[in-house]
This record gives C-alpha cells, sequence and structure tokens, in this order.
C-alpha cells in the first residue's frame, strides 16, 4: 500500500509540472487568448543626396578650383542629424586630385520631407581643370530629437557682378530665443532644376525673438561659366548652437 502512494504522489507532481510547460509555451507564442509581448519598433533614418554638382576652372593666374554642392534629403519618417561630410575630387583617370573634410550642411537637423545644402570650394594643387571629372561625398547622419531651429528667409535676390555671385535676403529670427550664430546657404538651380552650385555665410551679429537681420552669401566662388544659367535661388537658414 505504501509503494502505491508514493507512484500515486509522484504521478501527480509530474501532471503538474507538464502543464506548467505547455501554459508557457502558449504565451511566447501568442497562442489561445494570452496577449503577446510588445515590441519597441525603430523607425530607420534615410537621409540621400538628392542633387549634386561640381565644377573646376582656371583663374587668371592659373590656379585650379573646383566647387562642389549637394542637396540632403530626409526620406525617412524621423528627423536626422547629418554628420561631417568628407569631399573627393576624383579625375578622369581615376584618380584622387584632393579632398575637403569638416563640411557641414545647413541645417544641420532634417525634418521628414525637408532638405538641406552642402557647399564648399578649394584650389587642387598640380593638376588643371580638364583633369576634373566629378566630387563623391562621403557622410554620416543618424536619428535625433534635436529640433532643427530652422529661421525665416524672405526678399532673397541673386547678383551677377565682375567678380562672383552674390545672394542677398533677409532672416527672421522666428523661435523664442535669441541666435547669435545664424548660418544660411543659397542653393542655385538653372530652369529645369538642376543644381550649378551653392553658397553659404552667416549673420554677423545675433538676432533677438522677433527680430531680422539682412544678409549677403558670395562665398565660395562657383564655376564662372555657370552664373548665366541661375534662374532661381532657394535659401536656407538656422541657428546654430552647442
Amino acid at each position: 500500500m505504501k509503494k502505491k502512494l508514493i507512484f500515486s504522489a509522484a504521478l501527480v507532481l509530474s501532471l503538474g509540472l507538464a502543464g506548467c510547460g505547455s501554459g508557457t509555451n502558449t504565451a511566447s507564442t501568442g497562442g489561445g487568448d494570452s496577449k503577446p509581448a510588445e515590441t519597441k519598433k525603430e523607425t530607420k533614418a534615410i537621409a540621400e543626396i538628392t542633387k549634386h554638382t561640381g565644377g573646376a576652372w582656371n583663374d587668371s593666374i592659373g590656379t585650379t578650383w573646383v566647387h562642389s554642392a549637394a542637396i540632403f534629403e530626409n526620406k525617412g519618417k524621423t528627423p536626422v542629424k547629418i554628420g561631417e561630410t568628407q569631399l573627393n575630387y576624383k579625375g578622369k583617370d581615376g584618380s584622387m586630385l584632393g579632398t575637403s573634410t569638416m563640411v557641414y550642411s545647413v541645417p544641420s537637423v532634417i525634418l521628414p520631407g525637408e532638405t538641406a545644402i552642402i557647399s564648399e570650394s578649394t584650389t587642387l594643387d598640380g593638376t588643371t581643370a580638364d583633369a576634373y571629372a566629378e566630387t563623391t561625398f562621403n557622410f554620416s547622419f543618424d536619428n535625433t530629437e534635436e529640433d532643427p531651429n530652422v529661421l525665416e528667409v524672405s526678399g532673397t535676390k541673386g547678383i551677377a557682378g565682375d567678380y562672383g555671385y552674390k545672394v542677398t535676403g533677409v532672416v527672421k529670427n522666428t523661435t523664442k530665443e535669441q541666435q547669435d550664430d545664424v548660418r544660411l546657404a543659397a542653393a542655385l538651380f538653372d530652369a529645369n532644376g538642376n543644381l550649378l552650385g551653392a553658397l553659404k555665410g552667416s549673420v554677423d551679429v545675433g538676432i533677438a525673438p522677433g527680430s531680422e537681420a539682412g544678409f549677403e552669401l558670395s562665398y565660395p566662388d562657383v564655376p564662372p561659366e555657370v552664373i548665366k544659367n541661375i534662374s532661381t535661388i532657394e535659401v536656407k537658414s538656422y541657428g546654430w548652437s552647442f
């Protein structure tokens, strides 16, 4: 009789453990009436260069210059921050004619569906303008929760002169904070919407909330031959801070 009781107790314990194991498996697979565990969905950051241009020329004293510009577009569903961009100047023979580093976009934070502008001009040593083929862009970006701190731009005007091209206009501080470092960039397009180049600069003085200041952009130099083809201008501005 004692052996039968021990066997019965062991059988009951075995069935109880089996029942516990069955319940755990059902919960993990979402079977029955159990609610599946919620997982955090991460939104992928997507930033692409949608337009770019590059051109080289020789100035009056024979120095070889190259100008490059690009438009970044946020094609994702979350704000992105563009990091440092490296520009690589490639020759027609596949060689590297030069590079530029620590180039930053305006603005640095791009909201979904919005764009930013980047530009640079530099000299190329030991080569000629005819040797230049293209500029490639190496850049980094990531999700961010930062405010782009975009400011309002109006009254823009392009002026072609004897010493290059410049863009003037007015920037207004539409934020609630004093903006002490206001940065701007102007993308230059032809009548078909092709990017020809871009200028960049800053406002020399801080701008109080609700106030505005005039600006003039003439840097960097763009290839002289594209100036006559400039048809439209797009200016971006933001307040930079640490």
